[in-house]
């Protein structure tokens, strides 16, 4: 089972460094916001309860390669999210990513090297199919999250402190970066580390409820076109496999 898509969002995959003072147009870097760089924005900063991911990333300064493996802000905004009423449907959700979907139809069919430095990466292209991603898997994600282990732990915070640990073994400096689809981790020198897929994937009592909880969110809800196409190659079964466990993610995402 993968870490959660929050987890590597929250260390700069998918929507870095989001706080209050940042506009649209310093976020994206532009003078003026096009339609989808506007939906886009607008859709992670609403005040349904289906954007608490990005209410996390609102709580944590972070910038590319200055993480230093401190997770007290980490721990207690995982706390924070988990206490409140999480009220996010699928309709809900559906009418934000379908919105999204009409606004950035150029961008979103843009080819994407997953495995290539972040930074490297237009936001424009990957903002929206972070938001897609993200959006359809806001209800599983967060169940998942704030699922409490048999210790009363959050898997959100338990799940991730194998990775952690193997982090500071292997770059003990900190100042990393993820690759999108988490099978690289970038030093600032721009040297690339392939992550073990013991780190990857987890088994335990976390990985086994979150593949549960996402199986049957995608029994019942269709996994958008969009998702299965421009980024799983056009199969569904790489989309399922990505959520199974042993998981070998380079066979599932479409990094070609």
């Amino acid at each position: 089972m993968k870490p959660f898509i929050l987890l590597i969002g929250l260390f700069g995959l998918l929507i870095v460094n989001v706080n209050a003072q940042l506009t649209c147009e310093k976020f994206f870097n532009v003078s003026l916001c096009n339609d989808c760089q506007q939906e886009v924005w607008n859709s992670e900063h609403g005040s349904s309860t289906c954007t608490f991911f990005t209410k996390i990333y609102g709580e944590i300064q972070y910038d590319p390669y200055a993480f230093d493996y401190n997770l007290t802000s980490y721990d207690q905004a995982v706390k924070n999210i988990c206490s409140i009423d999480f009220s996010c449907t699928y309709e809900e959700d559906k009418q934000i990513w379908e919105r999204i979907e009409e606004k950035c139809a150029t961008e979103l069919t843009t080819y994407v090297d997953w495995s290539a430095n972040p930074l490297s990466l237009e936001s424009t292209i990957v903002e929206p199919y972070a938001a897609v991603l993200l959006f359809f898997f806001t209800v599983p994600e967060y169940s998942s999250l704030c699922h409490k282990t048999s210790s009363g732990e959050l898997c959100g915070i338990e799940s991730i402190r194998p990775l952690v640990d193997w982090l500071k073994q292997e770059i003990p400096e900190g100042k990393i970066n993820f690759s999108y689809d988490f099978l690289f981790v970038y030093k600032e020198d721009g040297t690339r580390i392939e992550i073990p897929v013991e780190f990857r994937s987890s088994c335990g009592e976390c990985g086994k409820n979150m593949m549960k909880v996402y199986k049957n969110w995608m029994d019942q809800h269709a996994v958008p076109d969009l998702i299965v196409n421009n980024m799983f190659g056009g199969s569904l079964k790489r989309v399922q496999d990505y959520f199974s466990c042993p998981i070998l993610i380079s066979n599932s995402l479409n990094i070609s």
